[in-house]
């Protein structure tokens, strides 16, 4: 093999070494940056190893590779037969991986080995694969054994940062993204390589109100050899252009070193979206190097914006002893916010609970979580609430909810969801939940560790409620439980939402809830459905909403009770909106029977 490779290819000499031999006008670039702790991961098994890193970053096109730097296991002794190598495709010939540029032998003395190539090799718009790989000839199956991981890791995960190839477990080239990264590096040189380079990137999805400004976080990306000191920055937005000198710390070294970088992007006089300009004029006190070093993003300035409903999300059983201040918590927040509130209580390990696949994992109990991005107290959170509905959602949301039978076994949700923008491959979809109210029954007892003990009393009457109350409180009223789902609350539903949508334009949904094989004693005119809309990307909810199940099976007149919140009285107010008889709102109703508020009307 390796005289087939001297013969179809050029020839590259090699020097080994121990330690970094990198030149002045020379950088490292990998996922590892220098300072990441390293991890061990393998098979387990004895075998020969493949490890690539896909280089595909526009900005390393026209840089030239003139070294491979690969991590080594010390303690790994059965490894042996180091290679390191570039290529084109990922190739396996009779279960070997063959490089299509170069492949030289390395012989490691330390826990790194540098390959230097005699003729370096210039990145072009396609990318390249860089790798190594190394064979294990035995390990110890019974005992510890280091030979059992012999590869060194970082666990952050990119995409193509870990891709591997082995002898017996991995036949076939797979990416391993949730295992981490590649700790392997190539040595960039050449006229692209610059001293004192940096850049600018902003995040998607930025949006404000006209006359408003709008503080982000940037990422300042190091791509130069030199640390970092200090930079001078434009932002250009409609033709006017601000600017500023900040003092940032990013060490040198490895292309990619980052910090984040607040900043404040100006108003614009006009709604509409505009390409915000991000420019690094100077580094170190000298001009930017680098060789892109102006970026764009769009930023939306709205007229006005959708109102943004955090989700409220309780995790609670009737068991916990100390769930009593979550509960006094929502109903709280639900009395503070009214029908901008939107909470779901998710019983576990009660009578109340249906499914044990819920949006998080909590590890005790209670805990509340506001639009999945962080937990926190609904007794006292009533400041994070605000701030959370201050965000601008990417698009405002709404549902409503009708019976689909007579029998009322089938809950028919209809949402609307309108963006702000244009949004190209969304990451956005919609999940539902189903939530009964004045649920109780008098077989339940809730634990209630606050009865009697007045240590807790902070004078707030919600939690005091429950220090008044005894240990357990029987038939207490439950509300906003969740007694039913759609399949993926995390990542929504696929089809929910358009791959690519319009701004400005309502996108309707439906989803069918079925309960008829629920045996709570539901009060069913007292049922609400809450549509969701989030980022798979993040996991993080965007917006929310909630809407009450409508009687449309044959009642001329629907009436909605006041029901008790945990012995708190709470009107359900019909909306004046126009539904039909499915339960859709109406925007424009024609000649036929419709439904507005709460009465069958004809139109």
């Amino acid at each position: 093999m390796k005289r087939t490779l001297l013969r179809l290819l050029a020839v590259f000499l090699a020097v080994f070494t121990t330690s970094a031999v990198m030149a002045a006008d020379e950088i490292y670039y990998g996922v590892y940056q220098g300072a990441e702790t390293l991890k061990d991961y393998g098979t387990g098994k004895a075998e020969t190893y493949d490890v690539a890193l896909h280089l595909t970053d526009p900005s390393l096109v026209g840089m030239q590779i003139c070294a491979i730097r690969i991590p080594v296991n010390t303690n790994a002794k059965n490894a042996s037969d180091y290679k390191a190598w570039l290529t084109n495709e990922l190739t396996v010939v009779s279960g070997k991986t063959v490089p299509d540029i170069v492949s030289v032998e390395v012989t490691p003395s330390g826990s790194w080995a540098e390959v230097r190539l005699s003729e370096p090799y210039v990145i072009t718009e396609k990318g390249v694969y860089a790798g190594y790989s190394f064979t294990v000839s035995s390990v110890d199956a019974d005992n510890a054994d280091a030979n059992k991981e012999p590869l060194k890791i970082v666990s952050t995960e990119t995409e193509e940062g870990l891709l591997i190839h082995t002898s017996r477990t991995f036949r076939k080239w797979v990416g391993l993204a949730e295992k981490g990264s590649t700790a392997m590096v190539v040595c960039l040189g050449g006229d692209h390589v610059k001293s004192n380079a940096a850049q600018l990137v902003a995040p998607d999805n930025l949006y404000t109100i006209i006359g408003k400004s709008i503080s982000t976080t940037l990422s300042l990306v190091n791509h130069g050899t030199e640390a970092i000191k200090n930079i001078d920055y434009e932002i250009e937005v409609d033709g006017k252009t601000e600017g500023k000198h900040v003092t940032k710390s990013i060490g040198g070294g490895y292309y990619g070193r980052s910090a984040s970088l607040s900043v404040t992007i100006p108003t614009a006089e006009k709604a509409g979206s505009y390409l915000v300009k991000f420019r690094v004029t100077k580094v170190n006190g000298l001009d930017n190097e680098d060789l892109q070093p102006e970026t764009e993003t769009p930023v939306v300035y709205l007229d006005e914006a959708p109102v943004h409903k955090p989700l409220v999300e309780e995790y609670t059983g009737t068991w916990c002893q100390w769930c009593p201040r979550a509960l006094a918590g929502m109903e709280k927040m639900s009395d503070a916010n009214g029908e901008n509130f939107v909470g779901i209580a998710y019983h576990v390990g009660d009578e109340m609970e249906f499914s044990t696949h819920y949006p998080a994992s909590p590890s005790s109990l209670p805990s509340v979580f506001i639009d999945r991005v962080k937990d926190f107290s609904p007794l006292t959170g009533q400041s994070e609430w605000e701030a959370r509905g201050r965000i601008i959602a990417p698009a405002a949301i709404t549902v409503t909810a009708s019976w689909d039978d007579e029998g009322k076994t089938k809950v028919k949700a209809l949402s609307q969801t309108t963006f702000i923008r244009a949004f190209k491959d969304s990451p956005y979809r919609i999940s539902y939940v189903l939530l009964a109210n004045d649920l109780h029954s008098p077989d339940w007892k809730q634990s209630n560790a606050f009865s009697a003990n007045s240590g807790y009393d902070t004078g707030d009457p919600y939690l005091k409620k429950y220090i008044d109350s005894p240990n357990p409180i029987k038939d207490l009223h439950y509300n906003e439980v969740a007694i039913a789902q759609s399949d993926d609350l995390v990542d929504g539903l696929e089809e929910s939402l358009p791959t690519d949508v319009e701004g400005n334009k309502p996108y309707t949904h439906e989803f069918t809830f079925d309960i008829s094989a629920n045996q709570l004693p539901l009060d069913k005119t007292k049922l609400e459905v809450v549509a969701v809309l989030v980022d798979i990307r993040t996991g993080q909810v965007m917006n929310s909403n909630k809407g009450h199940v409508i009687d449309t099976t044959g009642i001329d007149d629907v009436q909605r009770s006041q029901f008790s919140h945990s012995e708190r009285q709470a009107d359900y107010k019909v909306q004046s909106d126009v539904f039909d008889l499915a339960g859709r709102r109406i925007a424009e109703p024609t000649k036929g029977l419709y439904i507005q508020n709460g009465k069958k009307v004809i139109k």
